[in-house]
């Protein structure tokens, strides 16, 4: 950070990395599923009355970041089974990535309920962040606060955490949250250190930035 702070060019990308990255698709997983989303589309064509293709297809369009068709398939295949807890939370992610936090709470809810195994921990960070996008903020810290008892490991977690501890006013909890965070990468195996890297760049900018 501090090399990156003396080059321009290597600050400018950082920046660029931060803006562009929740809007991008990984070229990866562009590239691992291209054939899957043929192989999916083909197996719905044949037989339309196949949930699990369309659950398969909608976790694929959710990884390529296009949520509402994503929606479109979950909210089929949810008419044929409406309490599936696998379907309610990957309806409440799509809503919310959709841009609907206060239409995504109701499914993830009913997930937790139907199922407390199926995606809790999950359904708990993505609640939080729908929380959070609604100004509900003491909610979304106690949601918060359950997600990283649970998993420890995700600086997600911690940093979503610093940022709703700093809007309620708590800066001594927002500090100690990325105190974690930052403490978290040094623990983490290598494998795991490419999903997390965006994380801990925002951990660094916010602990030096405020």
């Amino acid at each position: 950070l501090s090399y990156a702070l003396h080059e321009p060019w290597m600050l400018a990308g950082i920046l660029v990395f931060f803006v562009l990255r929740p809007f991008v698709p990984d070229p990866v997983i562009l590239a691992r599923t291209w054939g899957r989303i043929r192989a999916l589309d083909a197996q719905i064509s044949a037989n339309p009355a196949n949930v699990t293709a369309r659950r398969d297809l909608a976790v694929i369009w959710l990884e390529r970041m296009r949520p509402r068709r994503a929606l479109e398939l979950l909210d089929e295949a949810r008419g044929r089974h409406p309490d599936d807890a696998e379907l309610l939370y990957l309806t409440g992610l799509a809503r919310l990535r959709s841009g609907d936090a206060a239409g995504a709470l109701d499914p993830l809810v009913r997930a937790v309920e139907i199922d407390p195994r199926v995606r809790f921990v999950a359904a708990a960070l993505v609640a939080a962040e729908a929380l959070a996008l609604l100004d509900r903020l003491e909610e979304a810290e106690d949601a918060l606060d359950r997600y990283t008892d649970v998993s420890s490991s995700s600086l997600e977690g911690w940093v979503r955490l610093a940022d709703v501890r700093r809007r309620r006013g708590d800066k001594q909890g927002a500090d100690a949250a990325l105190r974690e965070a930052l403490a978290t990468w040094k623990q983490v195996p290598g494998y795991r250190r490419r999903g997390e890297l965006r994380w801990w760049l925002r951990a660094q900018w916010k602990r030096i930035f405020g």
